[in-house]
């Protein structure tokens, strides 16, 4: 496309339609015009539209105020097949294709296109195929175009066309408003400029326009968000079946994967492919995955579990599921937990055992059925209190003794208990030959031990290599791992094991089964010797077939991802540890002017953002749903409101993953916009451009040399960029234009003297008092009083609505809000010029609207800019 002047006038993009001063071409035959068959018996014939040509409003000049001075709908007879054909329109009578052509070369800024997107031949197929059905003629939408001329107007041409004897009618376009969005009246930042209800950036007039509503543009909203940090340990990971179970450094529970028997303990049994917090946990110290439920030990001593209970694995004297959290009775000294596929076992502070759950194996100490209450193990004492002291297998459970020995008891058909035998026992009893052992895990028919010497030792089921010894052979005493040494800690899976060392060339290892890529080492061939995967890990937990591992604050999980086990927002298999970002979301997805808008694979993470995406957690998520929504909420779903860029794509993450802005560059097109919805803080109530920070300005250059306009909020703490005794304004002032565009607060009108300032706010344009300003800052919007989806602390425009998904508030403010409605008005801008050719550049669009905007008034000396009006720089670009 042409280089662009923001001066009205000159270079703007040039249309994809077909401009008038092109349609002088010669007649050819037409071709590819399909006839209707004959029918039986004469069809009624469609309505024809001539009857209403010159007389129906919007046919004839002056034009009513509601319809479009620039754009028009011209139908031709359907009889005549006037076309678009190459460079210009042709018909079957060549007479009529030139008095076509003659008037539309009188508008030389005038453009053509077809009314139905869909090729000619699908059209009449659809058309006929309708008839046939129907029995009556139908109107050819094959015989529609729209003009527009956004220089010389449509009055003249409308005058014209229909004196033509080849037009059925032509028509202004009426302009078009939503009735549907019942708190649209709020969202006077869509207003046009001059709105007598208060003045805003037109993305009324913008929606009107071909590709206004951010059509084919790509909006990135870019987030304050907190990291997950694990906390420090074992057992604050755990795999079950198909769900995993993490514990955050705040105590908080996080689960996700397979949630049908309501083990997330959320509340409900709607599985999650990304990690969710467990409600109404806090304080606690480690956690521990069953089958299909959960039990997590607090720091005042008790055990809580929810979940599948249909052996008494709740531990709550019933045999009831329960889909949140209850306490196991009973327990108020607990200093370890485990738990198996279907029952769960707790050391006290005292060294003794409580169990509860299945008994089918005698694993809960003595011969009997299952108890839903904690009971303790007959004869067991001694046991260690610190993790690794317990473990649950398949049908087994198995405690570590203070002087270093093992006890086993329950189901023993592969040697599992380690007494030589395969005779199930119901009492605690000796595993042959073992001392010294510093850790037990177990899970399926195998058990490990970890020596105070680093190796580790293994007994039981082997059929899949998964006791390491090189062999596939159960073993019914305790055997040598091979080629282990400074182990610190260990898990056993269902059918594989893992190990990882401590020393300084620390080591990850895997082996048995792999046929879900469990192993992690880039294969599904089993392994019956340990084999290295990369990376290294501090703590690792296996379940059934996937797995979870930690190593500083960074979490990786591999295995099978069926239910999203895995957490990564999929389901697929990973048959190499992935890293979760675990960095917090920030949005509620699930309100109903955001419900759809974003996809899962439209989230720019890395992979995924801890939090349920239907939070509605007001300390959270409210600001940047607050920013979605003034972007993109949706606009013709009869609810809430509308957003500015309502067809623009949302993509959603945050300044917690690597590089945002750099990455987010790589996942963006020329015309895409990204948005800071933060600022640099370099001291306490000192706010600034993100860009104060180098290396993000470095990025944001190479972002906008990339096409992307950047949108960065000027901040909410006075800053004067122009101050130069300011050391942080002086670093912004005296590096070149990084390209982007800085945000003002402006402050809002205030129709009748009033808005949600009060009775005497500031005048409108102004800079609001907290605004950052200066000759640096490029625009401006709406600092206060701004109407966007809310959340339950924030609903003062539905304060009745009880559902936190259908909540509304007027109340958005600061850069945040004016830096969200220039993000949305870019989007718009761009969509149109897309529509139109080919986008601006980011100076260009810049410049656009800071020359086309409604100017700050004369008086304010602390500079922030104009306020955007979409009309005119829409205008602006589309005039030759």
């Amino acid at each position: 496309m042409p280089t662009h002047s923001a001066t009205r006038g000159h270079g703007g993009p040039r249309s994809r339609w077909l401009t008038a001063a092109l349609l002088s071409v010669a007649v050819g035959a037409l071709s590819g015009v399909v006839a209707a068959n004959p029918a039986s018996a004469e069809p009624a014939p469609a309505y024809d539209h001539s009857k209403d040509k010159g007389t129906a409003p919007g046919t004839h000049a002056p034009l009513p105020k509601g319809f479009s001075t620039t754009q028009l709908s011209v139908k031709f007879k359907p009889g005549l097949a006037v076309r678009l054909r190459g460079q210009g329109l042709v018909a079957r009578d060549s007479g009529d294709t030139a008095d076509i052509q003659k008037v539309l070369a009188k508008y030389k800024d005038a453009s053509i296109r077809p009314l139905s997107s869909a090729s000619e031949t699908k059209t009449t197929e659809q058309r006929l195929q309708l008839e046939r059905k129907t029995g009556r003629q139908l109107p050819d939408l094959n015989s529609w175009f729209v003009v527009t001329a956004p220089k010389s107007g449509v009055e003249g041409l409308l005058k014209d066309l229909n004196a033509l004897p080849s037009v059925e009618i032509a028509q202004a376009k009426p302009n078009v408003r939503s009735f549907s969005e019942p708190l649209r009246p709020h969202q006077k930042y869509l207003n046009s400029a001059t709105s007598v209800s208060g003045g805003g950036v037109d993305a009324e007039y913008a929606h009107t326009q071909t590709g206004g509503k951010g059509d084919g543009i790509t909006v990135t909203d870019i987030e304050v968000q907190s990291t997950i940090i694990p906390a420090y340990g074992g057992q604050t990971i755990s795999a079950g079946d198909d769900h995993s179970l993490m514990l955050d450094s705040l105590g908080h529970v996080w689960a996700w994967g397979d949630n049908s028997q309501g083990q997330l303990g959320t509340g409900d049994t709607a599985a999650r492919k990304i990690p969710v917090q467990v409600p109404g946990l806090n304080n606690f110290m480690s956690v521990a995955a069953g089958n299909d439920f959960s039990v997590a030990r607090k720091s005042d001593g008790t055990v809580w579990a929810w979940g599948d209970n249909s052996q008494g694995q709740l531990g709550n004297g019933t045999l009831t599921d329960s889909s949140v959290p209850v306490q196991v009775a009973g327990i108020y000294n607990a200093a370890s937990i485990s738990v198996g596929p279907n029952h769960a076992l707790a050391v006290l502070t005292d060294g003794t055992v409580r169990a509860w759950g299945d008994n089918s194996q005698g694993q809960l100490g003595y011969a009997g059925s299952a108890s839903p209450v904690a009971i303790a193990v007959p004869g067991l004492t001694g046991v260690i209190t610190s993790t690794g002291g317990i473990a649950a297998g398949y049908g087994h459970s198995v405690a570590l003794i203070n002087d270093g020995t093992v006890k086993a008891w329950g189901g023993n058909g592969t040697g599992q208990l380690g007494d030589g035998t395969t005779t199930n026992r119901t009492a605690p009893a000796a595993v042959t030959g073992l001392t010294d052992v510093r850790l037990i895990s177990s899970r399926g028919y195998h058990t490990l031990a970890v020596l105070n010497d680093g190796t580790v030792k293994a007994w039981g089921d082997n059929d899949q290599g998964q006791l390491g010894d090189g062999t596939t052979v159960d073993r019914k005493t305790p055997v040598a791992v091979p080629g282990l040494t400074n182990v610190s800690d260990v898990s056993a899976g269902a059918l594989h094991s893992l190990a990882t060392t401590s020393s300084l060339t620390s080591t990850t290892y895997a082996w048995g089964d792999n046929a879900q890529g469990q192993l992690g080492d880039g294969t599904t061939a089993d392994r019956p010797s340990p084999t290295a995967i990369s990376p290294s890990l501090e703590w690792v937990a296996a379940g059934r077939t996937h797995n979870i591992g930690k190593a500083g604050s960074s979490f990786f999980t591999w295995g099978v991802n069926g239910t999203g086990q895995l957490g990564d927002g999929t389901t697929t298999t990973h048959i190499t540890p992935t890293q979760l970002s675990g960095v917090a979301n920030r949005w509620n997805l699930c309100h109903e002017d955001l419900a759809g808008r974003v996809a899962a694979g439209q989230i720019v993470q890395l992979p995924s953002a801890f939090g349920d995406p239907c939070s509605t957690d007001a300390g959270t998520i409210y600001h940047g749903t607050a920013v979605a929504g003034i972007i993109g909420a949706q606009d013709d779903n009869g609810v809430g409101m509308a957003g500015i860029a309502p067809h623009a794509t949302l993509h959603l993450t945050g300044n917690a993953i690597p590089d945002p802005v750099a990455y987010t560059t790589a996942h963006s097109q020329p015309g895409d916009v990204m948005l800071f919805e933060f600022g640099a803080e370099p001291e306490a109530y000192k706010h600034y451009p993100w860009e104060y920070d180098s290396s993000v300005y470095d990025q944001i250059v190479l972002a906008v040399a990339a096409g992307v306009t950047v949108v960065e909020a000027g901040g909410n703490a006075s800053s004067n960029l122009d101050d130069p005794l300011d050391p942080y304004s002086a670093v912004i002032m005296g590096r070149p234009d990084s390209g982007a565009i800085i945000v003002g607060a402006g402050a809002p009108p205030s129709p009748g003297g009033t808005n949600c300032l009060g009775s005497a706010p500031p005048a409108e344009r102004t800079a609001m008092s907290f605004s950052t300003y200066g000759s640096r800052v490029d625009l401006q919007a709406y600092g206060a009083c701004v109407a966007t989806l809310g959340v339950p602390l924030a609903n003062d425009l539905t304060p009745s609505e009880t559902n936190p998904n259908k909540i509304y508030s007027g109340r958005f403010s600061g850069t945040s809000s004016a830096s969200a409605i220039i993000a949305g008005t870019v989007a718009s801008l761009q969509g149109v010029a897309k529509a139109n050719g080919g986008v601006l550049t980011p100076v260009q669009a810049r410049d656009t609207l800071k020359l086309t905007g409604t100017g700050q008034p004369a008086s304010d000396p602390r500079h922030i800019g104009p306020q955007p009006n979409l009309h005119a720089a829409i205008d602006d670009i589309l005039t030759p």
